[in-house]
């Protein structure tokens, strides 16, 4: 309905008010409106906005409605407004205008009056034509610009596929991958700059050539082949490392890749030829080769460049020749770098790695640096080649040479592993771990040693190696058993403590002590972990044990590296905390090795273990004057005997006037007298025990007083009370 014909329904008087309507406008009634028209909208339509936002649209939209009702002459111009707003709102779904007439009709209906039902109706028509004529020119819009983006579209197309061309003609002329098009017959129709300098042709003599001239004539049937297959599409393309003729008569390495060139009908069966230049790429791999296979500093071969050298010369020699490996390890190194610095330490393995190169050069050897400070050196053994023993000092005779570096003269020396073998030995060791054995040796020994592979250690070389290896795994899987100790006080007779022990059975092994699990996993490098599980494990034990009444104090033994640990405090600070135990129930035995040693970490963590209330004892006391020293200025419970020193002993227990015996008789009082008592470990006779007892050692343990029990056995012995020995010896 248009505005002229539906002018003359409406009142120049306005809408006449009656009872029901004189609640129109208010904000109540408006915004109940509102929310009724918006749920009737989410019905049949989707407004892209949220409900709330909506609603407070449609309550504008309520609001113009009834004031134009109220305004002579408003009605028509109004129900047009607010028909075009609903079209903008997206309100056009194929009910959404009869629901809204049939909600505005309801609510703005009157109950009387003909001339307010016609200015409603009225309302409503040119509601209804303003949301028509709105929707009509949505339309028309979105074709507009439905054929404005086609045009677009076609233009951008036309564009792209002209950039696109002229984007390939770029490439074609500044990739430095050579490129060539090819006729049927493989002759060349165009060609790019790169492929005229990698081949050293001009354009022009290209394009009097095919691809065939290009290669080997041995090639000519398989390039023939290949076409074929391109043409007849039973080939993608084909891309292959080829050797091409050079205008000199010479030969490039290059990667060559063949395919069809879409062209239709206008350009059939052409060829697009790309050709690589790999000479770059070849030396650049050469290059990292010789990187991965030498030492960056030395310029030596690396570990892994010797061992294939090796089983190279053990595969390809004749049986009888024999081979001899020096591995030589610099001795105290690491004080050059901390001293001088790395680039001291640099030159200082330059220099020497120089110096062994030299006393190879008259021999069928090879030097390689394997380590930071580790060297090898593999000779052929001829009939003019130094012995082991004369190239050995040879070596050592070359370092004690100084290296200066500005005014200091350097001389390092070496520990050096030997192994020779034959060739064909029937049962070839691997030559590479039995001279590193050869040099734990010579290092064992002290510095500037050499020393040869003993065949009879390295069955348990070999079993030890294994079992450092397995040992972390082995810890992961719950492998090892706590056991306990019992020690016993000589004067009262009576179980004084119990000793933490590790116990392990490996796989296809027997059961492994406590004193091995230790040195095992100083080899694997477990020794912290596993004395935190120890010391976990026994804690946990020890606290079952009080709950049940039973009371023993627990003792822990630590390894040198245990002891010099520093985390060891903060590991047994939360041992103790927080828990129901009361720290002093637990001590400590720290080596004595460890707190003799220059560090003073062993030392530190003695003095602050002292304030959180756990006891320490120093264990492997030997009775020195440095160590006497240390158990009167370090807070230290007791002083447990070296396992040395007690077996000294124990051999000489029945003869009471021995030089062993009259020393630790002296020794003995001065430790008691520092306030310390003395125990031993490893008594296993009832005349030793009394020995003991007489010579003033206050506790002991061992053979002779059980065994390590589990904790079964262990919790059986503290409930017992007594035990099937003699505790008071």
């Amino acid at each position: 309905m248009s505005r002229a014909s539906s002018g003359g329904g409406a009142s120049s008087e306005g809408f006449v008010p009656d009872q029901r309507t004189a609640s129109w406008g208010s904000e109540p009634w408006c915004a109940e409106l509102a929310a009724k028209w918006a749920r009737r909208l989410d019905r049949t339509s989707y407004v892209p906005m949220a409900r709330e936002s909506l609603e407070d649209r449609l309550r504008e939209l309520v609001g113009e409605l009834v004031d134009a009702l109220r305004t002579s002459g408003e009605a028509e111009r109004a129900g047009e407004r607010v028909g075009e707003q609903l079209v903008r709102l997206n309100a056009t779904g194929e009910d959404s205008l009869a629901r809204s007439l049939d909600l505005l009709c309801r609510a703005l209906l009157p109950a009387s009056s003909d001339e307010s039902t016609r200015q409603v109706f009225g309302l409503l028509a040119s509601l209804a034509s303003g949301y028509a004529a709105a929707d009509r020119a949505t339309v028309l819009d979105q074709q507009e610009h439905l054929r404005r983006a086609l045009l677009r579209s076609k233009a951008d197309s036309e564009h792209g596929l002209r950039a696109s061309r002229d984007g390939f003609r770029e490439i074609f002329r500044t990739t430095p991958v050579g490129v060539g098009i090819c006729d049927r017959q493989g002759t060349f129709l165009e060609v790019n700059e790169a492929l005229e300098s990698i081949l050293g042709y001009s354009g022009e003599e290209l394009r009097s050539r095919t691809l065939a001239e290009l290669l080997h004539p041995d090639e000519a049937d398989f390039l023939a082949n290949t076409c074929a297959e391109l043409l007849r599409g039973t080939r993608d393309e084909l891309r292959e490392r080829r050797n091409l003729l050079r205008a000199d008569g010479g030969e490039v390495w290059t990667r060559v890749s063949l395919a069809t060139l879409p062209g239709g009908e206008e350009l059939p069966g052409r060829f697009v030829v790309m050709v690589e230049d790999l000479r770059e790429l070849s030396s650049l791999q050469e290059r990292l080769q010789h990187q991965t296979l030498h030492d960056a500093v030395t310029g030596l071969p690396n570990r892994q460049h010797f061992r294939s050298r090796l089983e190279t010369a053990l595969a390809g020699l004749p049986a009888t020749e024999r081979l001899t490996l020096y591995q030589l390890r610099l001795d105290g190194f690491e004080l050059i770098n901390e001293g001088l610095g790395y680039e001291v330490g640099d030159e200082i393995v330059r220099t020497v790695a120089n110096r062994l190169q030299g006393l190879v050069e008259d021999e069928d050897g090879l030097v390689a640096r394997i380590g930071g400070t580790e060297f090898a050196v593999l000779i052929r053994q001829e009939q003019y080649t130094p012995e082991i023993s004369e190239f050995a000092e040879m070596i050592n005779e070359e370092l004690d040479e100084p290296i200066y570096i500005g005014e200091s003269g350097l001389a390092p020396t070496a520990s050096i592993g030997v192994i020779q073998r034959a060739v064909g030995d029937q049962e070839p060791t691997d030559m590479m771990w039995a001279a590193e054995v050869a040099l734990r040796g010579a290092e064992q020994a002290g510095k500037r040693q050499w020393a040869l592979f003993d065949p009879h250690r390295a069955p348990s070389e070999r079993s030890d190696a294994r079992l450092a290896a397995v040992m972390p795994g082995a810890l992961e899987l719950g492998e090892f058993e706590v056991r306990y100790r019992p020690w016993v006080s000589l004067a009262e007779g009576s179980l004084f403590a119990v000793e933490v022990r590790l116990s392990w059975q490996p796989s296809g092994c027997a059961e492994l002590d406590h004193d091995e699990c230790l040195r095992l996993a100083e080899l694997s490098g477990i020794t912290l972990p596993l004395r935190d599980w120890m010391l976990r494990t026994a804690w946990t034990q020890l606290g079952e044990w009080h709950a049940q009444g039973l009371r023993p104090q627990l003792i822990a033994g630590l390894s040198p590296n245990q002891s010099r640990d520093p985390d060891l405090v903060a590991v047994v600070r939360d041992l103790v905390d927080g828990g129901e135990l009361d720290a002093g129930w637990l001590r400590l035995c720290v080596s004595m090795k460890a707190l003799m040693s220059s560090g003073g970490e062993a030392r530190d963590n003695v003095t602050t273990l002292a304030g959180t209330g756990v006891q320490t004892a120093a264990h492997e006391f030997s009775g020195a004057p440095s160590e006497l020293r240390f158990l009167r200025e370090f807070p230290t419970y007791a002083a447990l005997l070296a396992p040395d020193v007690v077996r000294l002993v124990g051999e000489r227990a029945s003869e009471r006037d021995t030089p062993e015996a009259r020393a630790l008789a002296g020794v003995i009082p001065l430790v008691r007298d520092c306030g310390v008592p003395v125990a031993a470990s490893g008594v296993s006779t009832e005349h030793q025990a009394r020995w003991w007892r007489e010579a003033g050692c206050a506790i002991a343990s061992g053979p002779y007083y059980g065994t390590p029990l589990d904790a079964a056995g262990t919790t059986e012995l503290l409930r017992s009370g007594t035990a099937p020995y003699d505790l008071a010896g």
